[in-house]
């Protein structure tokens, strides 16, 4: 637009410059570096547990003399999928949920959203008679930005560095030689 009396607004940030491309790119690759191991991380996390309690021999006994038995915790954190394992070394019959454990023997319980949905299970060992439940399910996919930031910013500052400082030198080895010094 030759003539026109619009002043011309330099850009605030140029983006085009070769410098902003290069270490730009450094940058991008570092955090898609980050992410991809963060995802694996994510990807890796076992979608199932085997959460194994176990009766000692005594425990009866314990609770039948009002001992405090601290065999089973008073809330478990379970999600749903994993597989409750106990283990029943005492001499009689316990009950957890609908669930009794003959002595010397291991019940397993699937954990199920019906399960999940109780906040509290019978338990012949607690003196109370219930344990607690609380659910908690797999972080979902956005709980791979946190460890992309923490890697991905010490790791693009490092490149970048590092890419500048080889430049730097590099520059200087091109350089030549100055007759007469």
């Amino acid at each position: 637009m030759e003539g026109s009396l619009a002043p011309r607004v330099p850009r605030a940030y140029p983006m085009n410059t070769a410098a902003a491309r290069t270490y730009g790119g450094a940058v991008l690759v570092c955090f898609a570096l980050a992410w991809v191991v963060s995802f694996a991380w994510w990807l890796l996390l076992p979608e199932t547990r085997i959460v194994a309690l176990e009766v000692p021999a005594g425990t009866a006994a314990a609770i039948a003399r009002g001992e405090d038995v601290a065999v089973i915790p008073d809330s478990l954190l379970l999600r749903r999928g994993d597989t409750l394992a106990i283990r029943n070394d005492d001499v009689v019959v316990h009950q957890i949920g609908s669930e009794l454990l003959p002595p010397a023997t291991t019940v397993r319980i699937p954990v199920t959203a019906a399960l999940l949905d109780e906040s509290s299970l019978l338990c012949s060992i607690h003196p109370n008679g219930v344990v607690g439940i609380s659910s908690f399910a797999r972080p979902g996919i956005l709980s791979t930005a946190i460890p992309t930031a923490l890697a991905g910013i010490p790791v693009s500052i490092s490149a970048v560095v590092a890419m500048f400082v080889a430049r730097r030198l590099r520059d200087e080895e091109d350089q030549p030689a100055v007759a007469g010094a």
